[in-house]
């Protein structure tokens, strides 16, 4: 009989908590039961090159990438300040590693990920002034129950993310056909193009969709507002948890720095070398106060040594 009565107690202390992080500034997008796992945002070198490294290792795994020195998964966008990439771990039992991965990629001129292969799909978006946003390197490495409500909560944060802070109209992505149900029964996707193999990883299919914001959440409340508990998934895009999950967002998003932008194009890999001039000036525009020039990027002034006077 004390069963109910205790759980609504622990769901008053969890509001409590959440009410005081968010107030205090200090919130942490945590879920699974006793909070077992984080979202964090990728906003410095050592969640950037976990996160790019998990996807590495499953994309070779899979077969989608070849093997390279950096073993990092790292495309040009990945340089953009608007690019915002998530990492899952696991709070207690294994450290700090990762174990799923989701990074949003807003349309600039450099383009989308899949403009190599959907580019006349995406170019009638934008013709029609959609501001597309691409979901890539979606890796989720754990088991599949636990994986499945990882997934969940990384594409919350990234539904958040681009149409709540960035104004994206529709999200975008390429998945294998193998997942493509999955996508259009529950996060209710559509298609807009046919399956290609894609170059980008190793040949392997691919099927273009993509799920209009502007409508998603009415979309969410027509096919799941009436069912109860984790089936509704209106109610656990939207929420009264937003306002604090948004201003999380807001601190914890954050352009590299010179240093790490060097480390990750310049020093692991070759990405900032191969890219056209009219991006690599695009990138400079993002990034006026850094000083990128010829295929690399330059060392950044030092601080000038303080005058000292004699007495």
């Amino acid at each position: 009989m004390m069963a109910a009565p205790r759980a609504r107690f622990t769901e008053i202390l969890k509001r409590i908590e959440t009410e005081l992080q968010r107030v205090e500034g200090a919130y942490r997008y945590r879920f699974g039961g006793d909070d077992r796992y984080e979202v964090l945002v990728a906003n410095d070198r050592p969640a950037r090159e976990q996160a790019w490294s998990l996807v590495y290792q499953a994309y070779v795994q899979k077969g989608y990438m070849s093997p390279c020195p950096s073993r990092m998964r790292i495309l040009p966008q990945d340089a953009l300040p608007g690019t915002t990439t998530f990492v899952a771990r696991e709070r207690a039992g294994a450290g700090d590693a990762a174990a799923a991965t989701l990074t949003i990629v807003p349309d600039s001129p450099l383009g989308l990920p899949m403009d190599g292969l959907y580019r006349r799909e995406l170019d009638a978006l934008r013709a029609a002034g959609r501001r597309p946003c691409e979901i890539a390197k979606l890796v989720v490495c754990v088991e599949e129950k636990a994986g499945m409500e990882m997934l969940m909560h990384l594409f919350k944060l990234a539904y958040l993310a681009a149409w709540r802070l960035d104004g994206c109209t529709d999200f975008v992505i390429t998945v294998n056909p193998r997942h493509e149900k999955y996508y259009r029964r529950l996060l209710l996707f559509e298609p807009i193009g046919e399956t290609r193999s894609y170059e980008s990883v190793n040949g392997a299919p691919a099927v273009p969709l993509r799920l209009d914001l502007v409508k998603a959440e009415e979309r969410y409340r027509q096919a799941f507002g009436d069912r109860s508990g984790r089936a509704n998934l209106h109610a656990f895009f939207v929420n009264a948890e937003e306002p604090a999950i948004l201003g999380w967002l807001r601190r914890e998003r954050a352009p590299m720095t010179e240093r790490d932008l060097r480390y990750f194009f310049a020093e692991k890999s070759d990405v900032f070398a191969r890219v056209a001039l009219a991006e690599r000036l695009y990138l400079q525009e993002c990034y006026l106060a850094y000083e990128l020039e010829g295929g690399g990027l330059a060392e950044p002034a030092p601080e000038p040594l303080e005058e000292v006077r004699e007495p």
